[in-house]
């Protein structure tokens, strides 16, 4: 071999293990610098990221070829497409692509609004996935936290000191003064496999992350959380003590200088799943979701049939709804293929005096909850095989939140004689809460029934928490990129 065809190969080898090893950070946006949000980013027949809310996004190209295409796609505009050697860090620009419907001839037949409605429930059961399936799937779930009010009042104690009382008393107002009208933000990232067979979900959870700052978090957990550790310091230090709010079992041996742990090995798999699978399973099955009745209360809603664009060069119809009538609850848009009738984007905002859900047992438990905000956007894959399936979802929640809940502490008696120590305190606060859960399927595989069958759910899994950025979690991972807001978390 010449030295010029050696240098030629080596060269070529480098740029190749360049290419595998490094990580690509890149932006999406319109025209005018806008970012996009949530646009596709597919290199090859099985690799996808997808962009954050500031259209930034991360490819690790590990195992990937140069010569491999890159599409980066989102409806309503152009696709850009371009090999992966030439994919470098920096913006790429998408051109907008919605046309009135009079420019072109999609079907033979010009549909209503309505009529191209009836037809995607009607093709909905064979144009959305049923199969057996393993998904990997990102959890992102924002919570912004403001503390509107916020009381303690000491009800009972069986401390001798009338002094340490009165401390208490004193600590517990300024805790109050402090945080009252205070706002607080966490993140928290979960990575892992749902295995779904019809109805029946497992999920395993191979990493989860909180990035939280417990001394500025005002959310109510933490609040409760603020009072025992003020109360800790008044209680004997070598005893175990039973914790209640309420009628509700805290803790039976909470040991007064136990350490505060950066893992927490007890998070019930149970719930996370039930998050998980509340945004996904709903989505996947909307055509059988009765509270998603825009897609067949005709006489609720008003139709416009704005326009089209493309998506993968197939033509997508825009579909605007708007209550009509006052028992209608949400506003938004329908994106469906022309061809198919299957739902490529879903938009619906819940209608302004409307409540998502409510809970009132002031009385009961001393809990009142109301959501009335939800925004929920949602966007689908088409395989192969022409089956349809839920791509990402991002719902926004506003919450109002009351509790009005008591704390009490009762030692553990080391001998049956001894005598009952205990502190009992009233704790009201009420919480406006913003919660964002952005739910990205990164991979769905059909398995068998038997593959479904072998997969056991551990009832708990490990949450790490962290308080400020550490780049190194995700390195790895393909998982949407943080935003400003977690890079810059303090």
């Amino acid at each position: 071999m010449n030295q010029r065809l050696s240098i030629t190969l080596f060269a070529f080898l480098l740029c190749t293990l360049n290419i595998a090893a490094q990580a690509i950070t890149g932006k999406v946006a319109d025209r005018q610098q806008q970012p996009i949000e949530y646009a596709n980013i597919m290199i090859g027949d099985t690799y996808g990221v997808m962009s954050n809310t500031e259209g930034v996004f991360t490819v690790n190209t590990e195992g990937l070829a140069p010569t491999d295409k890159v599409i980066i796609s989102c409806i309503g505009f152009e696709s850009v497409q371009l090999p992966l050697s030439e994919l470098k860090e920096g913006t790429y620009n998408l051109k907008e692509k919605i046309n009135v419907l009079d420019e072109v001839f999609i079907t033979n037949k010009k549909l209503s609004a309505t009529e191209i409605l009836t037809e995607v429930i009607k093709n909905a059961p064979k144009n959305y996935a049923q199969k057996t399936v393993k998904e990997t799937y990102f959890l992102r779930s924002s919570n912004s936290y403001k503390l509107l009010d916020s009381q303690f009042e000491l009800l009972k104690s069986s401390l001798d000191s009338k002094a340490t009382l009165k401390e208490i008393n004193k600590e517990f107002a300024e805790m109050s003064k402090k945080t009252k009208g205070k706002t607080s933000k966490d993140f928290s990232e979960y990575y892992g496999f749902l295995y779904e067979q019809n109805s029946l979900k497992k999920l395993a959870v191979e990493k989860a992350i909180q990035l939280k700052n417990n001394e500025k978090d005002v959310s109510g957990e933490q609040m409760s959380g603020k009072a025992i550790e003020l109360i800790k310091k008044y209680l004997d230090p070598g005893a175990t003590y039973k914790v209640k709010s309420g009628i509700i079992p805290i803790d039976d041996s909470l040991k007064i200088n136990s350490p505060k742990k950066d893992v927490k090995t007890d998070i019930k798999t149970a719930s996370l799943r039930n998050s998980i699978t509340a945004l996904s399973s709903s989505l996947n099955k909307f055509y059988t979701n009765e509270e998603l009745d825009f897609f067949t209360e005709f006489k609720k809603y008003t139709y416009t049939l704005e326009g089209y664009t493309t998506m993968n060069d197939e033509t997508i119809y825009i579909i605007d709804f708007k209550p009509l009538k006052k028992s209608a609850n949400y506003y938004g848009k329908i994106y469906v293929n022309a061809f198919d009738f299957g739902v490529a984007k879903l938009e619906y905002n819940l209608v302004e005096g409307k409540t998502e859900s409510s809970v009132s047992l002031k009385f009961l438990l001393g809990v009142k909850m109301v959501e009335d905000r939800t925004k929920v956007s949602a966007t689908y894959t088409k395989s192969e095989d022409g089956k349809y399936a839920l791509n990402f979802v991002k719902k926004e929640s506003g919450t109002y939140a009351y509790m009005n809940r008591s704390l009490k502490f009762t030692k553990n008696k080391a001998d049956k004689n001894e005598e009952t120590k205990m502190i009992k305190l009233d704790f009201l606060g009420e919480f406006d809460n913003m919660n964002i859960k952005e739910l990205f399927i990164i991979d769905r595989k059909p398995i068998s029934d038997d593959e479904f069958k072998n997969v056991t759910e551990n009832t708990t899994y490990n949450l790490n928490y962290i308080s400020k950025y550490d780049p190194s979690v995700w390195k790895d991972y393909n998982v949407l990129a943080p935003v400003e807001a977690i890079k810059n978390y303090n």
